[in-house]
Formats: structure tokens, C-alpha cells, sequence
């Protein structure tokens, strides 16, 4: 993923322990973190939004949903917490273009501070897309960095092999180490399922829709 056109949300290790998806008792500051980006991501391409301004109306609309105690109202039974998320942002964005209000820059209340990367948009042009794919990315972004904070040594491994361009053979990784063909295959192997898991477990906690998201996202 590209550098993002701003910081906001947290830095690249500043991930939470929870899951991506929604719980009941998740706190507003813990959940409006888990969906800024694709939020700011909906509305920089949706309302072709710049930068500054974009990052203030996604401070607003959480302020708003936050405030006006929308997160009580939402019924898991109902349907999915993204899609149901997207109904307030358009009818949060429209009731914002018809009653002409504006930001004043820097003047908001916060619902959380702005620290860490924006997504980049590019040339995306479908805003739901758009909103997808940062979900998913900061779904995916989460779940290895909880990896990476409980095996350390193993994700070193992996890290070396699958992150860095192009994969290195196993042989070569082993020397470069100095550990055992054997330690490469086990460490890539843990890494990958201990990734695998935490994806499955963001995916059972998002929408209650796992088999269907797993298979549309990892095409399995």
C-alpha cells in the first residue's frame, strides 16, 4: 500500500487487540479507529473530497454518530455493521451538503486524535470499492501485526521472505538467518495460519457473515 496523502488513525504498529468487526461492547474511540480509513476513503472519492477536507467531515460524521447514539440503534440481526455503516455516512453526507454546514479547519471537538496514515485513493473511482478495500487492507494490516507481536522470531522469517520484494529460497533465508531449512518451513508455515486465524477471527466478528467473506476476500 502506498504512503497515504496524510497521518491520521494510529501508526503502522498502533494496532488494537480486538477484533476488526463490530462488538457490542466496543468503546466509540475503539471503533471509530477500526473504520476511518475506509470512511475517509468513501468520502474523498464519493463527494471528491480534498485532503483537509475530507479528514474533517470523517472527524464529523463519527462525532455525529457518536453523539447522536447511533451505535445503540444498530441490530446485528438486521443485516452487516459496514453496510448499515454506509447508510449513516450517505445520509450523514447529505443531510451536511443540504444544510451548507462547514468545518471550521481545526476547530471540531475530536473523537480521536489524528495520527497515522491515510489510505491512498489514487485514481479509485467507485467509493464503495474504495471503502472496501481499506477495510479489508486494515483488516489484514491488524491481524499480522498481532502476529508479529506474539511470534517474533517466527515473523522475522516470514517478514524476510514474503515482505521484502522478491521471496529469497528457502536455502538462502536459512544461511542469511543462521538457522535450519526445517526452521524456515515450520516458522512460514505458523506464521501464515496464525495469520489465517486472525483473519478468520476479525471476519466472525465483523458481520456474522465469515463463510461468505472469507471466501469473497481469500477466495477459498
Amino acid at each position: 500500500m502506498q504512503t497515504g496523502d496524510t497521518t491520521l488513525g494510529g501508526g503502522g504498529k498502533a494496532f488494537p487487540e480486538t477484533t476488526l468487526g463490530f462488538a457490542g461492547n466496543a468503546d466509540p474511540e475503539t471503533l471509530c479507529r477500526r473504520y476511518w480509513k475506509p470512511v475517509y476513503s468513501w468520502i474523498r472519492i464519493a463527494r471528491s473530497r480534498t485532503n483537509d477536507d475530507a479528514k474533517d467531515l470523517t472527524q464529523e460524521f463519527f462525532l455525529w454518530m457518536v453523539e447522536g447514539g447511533f451505535l445503540a440503534q444498530y441490530r446485528r440481526e438486521r443485516g452487516g455493521f459496514r453496510g448499515w455503516l454506509k447508510t449513516l455516512l450517505r445520509r450523514f453526507v447529505s443531510h451536511e451538503e443540504r444544510d451548507g454546514r462547514r468545518l471550521k479547519r481545526g476547530g471540531a471537538a475530536r473523537v480521536f486524535a489524528l495520527d497515522g496514515e491515510a489510505p491512498q485513493v489514487g485514481t479509485e473511482a467507485d467509493p464503495e470499492k474504495a471503502f472496501e478495500r481499506a477495510w479489508f487492507e486494515e483488516l489484514v494490516g491488524q491481524a499480522v501485526a498481532r502476529v508479529r507481536g506474539r511470534e517474533p522470531a517466527r515473523f522475522r522469517v516470514y517478514e524476510a521472505y514474503a515482505l521484502t520484494g522478491e521471496p529469497p529460497s528457502y536455502a538462502s533465508l536459512a544461511a542469511g538467518l543462521g538457522i535450519t531449512l526445517g526452521e524456515v518451513e515450520k516458522s512460514l508455515y505458523l506464521v501464515r495460519e496464525e495469520i489465517r486465524r486472525e483473519i478468520r477471527a476479525a471476519l466472525a466478528g465483523a458481520d456474522g457473515e465469515l463463510e461468505d467473506e472469507w471466501k469473497r476476500l481469500l477466495g477459498e
